[in-house]
């Protein structure tokens, strides 16, 4: 009960504060003076108030108190019932209710020391109530009329960024903005002019009208051939910035002026709302998923592209290009929010592989950071060459997930890449791909990227429809998430344990494909269709079935019958497991990137080191969907994304993505997420639920940390002797039983067995007492010699 009550109080006090809000708001409306009251008989208990005689009661009792500023309550009630609707948690004893008690003071007196006299609702009621006056008088005979109102004044600014929290920038933002947009619009001056051309004769306003006309004519800051490099990304940011600043329709001259003077007045501490079109659920299920809220806004500054800086790049790559004998000439130019892609066509005797050799001689001419030669655009004559930008713009993970793509229907696991070189978003299905390689060094925003890729996926799913297994050797990067409901096991940290939790993703698969074969379909989407209509007596059957298998000790036959959840198993340094645990790593990973995309079983793998022997031949051959970060070398950059450029790439989430059926791989830039931001999202969830641990995988984990387990193709996987049973037990058995001493190494040859599995049998045997204690590096001794002797 106490869960339930904590999974809807928010909801509860919101929904409270609103309603005192409204009823207090009718209340004071609808007040009628005639109502009986504190002060008045009035008609018996009838009341004309729309709240009755509560309300009638309550609404004199605040206005003979407060005055006018008794609405000043009924605002505080619906900016806490708006605060908590947005996640905030209200607590009676915040400082926040202080201040809203002596801004309703100050207000009243106010009212109380402007219009001492005026009295409303027939003469009743002072305009700051009792409160106010008596307020007000105590203050003018201390400090008389000028310095009360210099000290009211001033505390009411005090209070207020008190209680909002805000400084006086922030607060004034929007006016401010406001009177820049009447600025932009010149609204201000033909305001003006209308009412001076009401005093003007009409042959003068005709001729001052041509006047006019004559010296309107649009003008262009950039000359023409600055103009051909205003690509699709200016004119989308150009756009972003009139919704920020609410102005549009600007000419040149207005935009040159306002860039110099206005926008940075405006914009300093401004943040740009997010806004997202798409309406998705708020509830899944019973679980209040989480809103955009919990992400920071953007600042609404961006950053502008330097035409002039084009231009010159453009030109001196022309001109470089030419010292080697490559004769061409720019089509266009893409400028990203990190670097600028200039479309270059050769000359027809002109080789492409000739321009490729010379990105270091190209970036030392054009003083970039980095410099990559793209090659042949498919589709164009043209040769893409990207260049770093002097400024380079952040790409927040807000704007991204924000986009109607990222909440389709049509993208189960939807992961946000970033943006393309040109600006646009880029936003895939993991489902689709349907597994993940990503590398990249120290530096280059993996931790970041990896860290995105979850949260987006927390804001998509609840636990019903996805369970994580999170697996990082660091023990830092995927901690942040080890709190919410979604987790299948703990936080795996420990290399051995690893290997545990692969094996157990092993054998889930496997009864997965055994469930879907039982109902007839190939996909997790089709067996939760039909699982999902299924009706309570099937369910009942089903459930008969599988308990009568576990009485008879058949557990392996058992298959699932109710819809299932994605699984998504994130491992964040590949390169610390293959370390410790290469055999009993790798097989599990090659198994599920075979086979788990079917039923539902996703793999994201990170790493820091791509050498050959982390990114085996086996693992990259069944993972199509790869991201390349920046590396250390052109070999690094080649086992990832078969292609060398990663190696160029800048820091801080600049990547090179390689889609499922692409030829080359594209550039985007990634996602900045803070960890503020992760913690809001974590937060949401942990305070529902906590995780429910997958029951046979905890035994696994909590009895057999990863030590000497068998093979995950083979039947007993490591932690799981209990549920499954080695099908050449009895053989080995009784050959072991006509040895005087025996090991694993033995076993090993003598069947052709991995050295885990023989490993795992001797350990069983030890404990069945068939074998003595290991000795050192000596075999174990026989002890069963009864049965060595049949």
């Amino acid at each position: 009960m106490n869960q339930f009550l904590k999974k809807f109080r928010q909801d509860v006090i919101a929904i409270s504060f609103l309603g005192l809000g409204l009823f207090l708001a009718l209340a004071l409306f609808s007040y009628n003076p005639r109502d009986p009251s504190l002060n008045s008989i009035g008609q018996g208990l009838r009341a004309l108030n729309y709240c009755g005689i509560v309300g009638s009661f309550l609404a004199d009792l605040l206005y003979q108190f407060l005055g006018l500023a008794a609405w000043v309550v009924v605002g505080s009630f619906l900016r806490m019932a708006y605060a908590s609707f947005q996640g905030e948690s209200l607590n009676l004893k915040n400082i926040r209710f202080v201040w809203a008690l002596l801004l309703i003071v100050n207000v009243a007196s106010l009212l109380s020391l402007y219009l001492p006299e005026t009295k409303v609702f027939s003469g009743q009621i002072y305009l700051g109530g009792l409160l106010g006056l008596g307020v007000s008088q105590a203050l003018m005979r201390a400090f008389n009329s000028i310095g009360v109102q210099v000290i009211l004044l001033s505390f009411m600014a005090v209070l207020i960024v008190f209680y909002f929290e805000k400084s006086l920038q922030e607060l004034t933002e929007a006016p401010r903005g406001f009177l820049a947009m009447l600025k932009k619009k010149k609204v201000m001056n033909k305001i003006a002019a209308f009412f001076a051309g009401m005093f003007i004769k009409d042959e003068k306003k005709s001729k001052a009208k041509k006047s006019e006309t004559k010296e309107e004519k649009p003008k262009s800051v950039f000359p023409l051939s600055d103009k051909k490099f205003v690509g699709k990304d200016e004119e989308e940011e150009d756009e972003d910035e009139d919704e920020v600043e609410a102005a549009s329709d600007l000419d040149d001259d207005e935009e040159e002026d306002l860039e110099e003077e206005e926008v940075p007045a405006v914009r300093l501490a401004q943040k740009r709302k997010v806004v997202m079109k798409a309406k998705p659920p708020r509830r899944i299920e019973n679980w209040d998923m989480p809103k955009l809220a919990l992400l920071e806004d953007p600042p609404a500054s961006r950053i502008k592209i330097d035409k002039a800086e084009i231009q010159r790049k453009a030109d001196s790559l022309v001109e470089k290009l030419k010292n080697f004998s490559i004769e061409g000439q720019i089509q266009d130019a893409k400028p990203g929010p990190l670097v600028t892609m200039y479309e270059f066509k050769p000359n027809a005797d002109v080789k492409i592989s000739k321009i490729s050799e010379l990105e270091d001689d190209l970036s030392l001419a054009l003083s970039s950071e980095s410099v990559r030669v793209v090659g042949h655009i498919p589709g164009t004559d043209v040769v893409g060459i990207e260049t770093a930008n002097l400024k380079r713009e952040t790409v927040y993970y807000k704007d991204l997930i924000a986009e109607d793509t990222f909440w389709s229907e049509d993208l189960a696991l939807p992961m946000a890449v970033g943006r393309a070189v040109d600006g646009e978003p880029k936003v895939v299905d993991l489902r689709k791909m349907p597994h993940l390689l990503i590398a990249g060094t120290t530096g280059s925003g993996k931790s970041v990227f990896v860290g995105s890729i979850i949260t987006g996926l927390l804001f998509r799913h609840s636990p019903k429809t996805l369970r994580l297994v999170l697996i990082d050797p660091k023990m830092v990067d995927l901690a942040p998430f080890s709190s919410v409901p979604h987790l299948v096991l703990p936080h795996v940290t420990e290399p051995k344990k690893a290997a545990t939790a692969l094996k157990w993703a092993v054998r889930e698969m496997e009864k997965r494909y055994k469930s879907l074969s039982k109902f007839g379909v190939g996909k997790i989407e089709a067996f939760n269709e039909k699982t999902g209509a299924l009706s309570k007596t099937d369910i009942e059957e089903h459930e008969k079935i599988n308990q009568e298998l576990e009485e008879g000790k058949a557990k392996l036959d058992q298959y699932y019958y109710q819809p299932l959840p994605y699984i998504v198993i994130v491992v964040d340094e590949l390169a610390d497991l293959m370390i410790v645990e290469k055999q009993n790593i790798e097989e599990p990973i090659q198994r599920l990137t075979q086979k788990a995309r079917a039923c539902g079983i996703h793999l994201i793998l990170a790493t820091q080191s791509p050498r050959k022997d982390v990114v085996t031949g086996l693992i990259k051959t069944n993972i199509p969907g790869r991201v390349a970060l920046k590396v250390a070398s052109k070999m690094d950059s080649r086992i990832i994304i078969d292609d060398s450029g990663a190696e160029r790439l800048l820091p801080n989430g600049d990547m090179l993505f390689q889609a499922p059926g692409v030829g080359k791989p594209t550039r985007h830039h990634g996602p900045y997420l803070s960890d503020k931001e992760i913690g809001n999202v974590v937060k949401h969830w942990a305070t529902q639920a906590e995780p429910e641990y997958d029951p046979l995988a905890m035994r696994a984990l909590d009895g057999f940390a990863g030590g000497e387990g068998a093979e995950a193709g083979d039947a007993g996987g490591a932690g799981f002797e209990e549920e499954e049973y080695d099908e050449r037990y009895d053989e080995i058995l009784a050959w072991t039983s006509g040895q005087k001493e025996v090991s694993a190494s033995l076993i090993q040859r003598k069947f052709r067995l991995g050295y885990p599995r023989a490993a795992r049998l001797i350990e069983i045997f030890e404990k069945e007492g068939v074998v003595g204690p290991a000795n050192g590096s000596k075999p174990r001794q026989v002890l069963v010699s009864s049965f060595r002797e049949q």
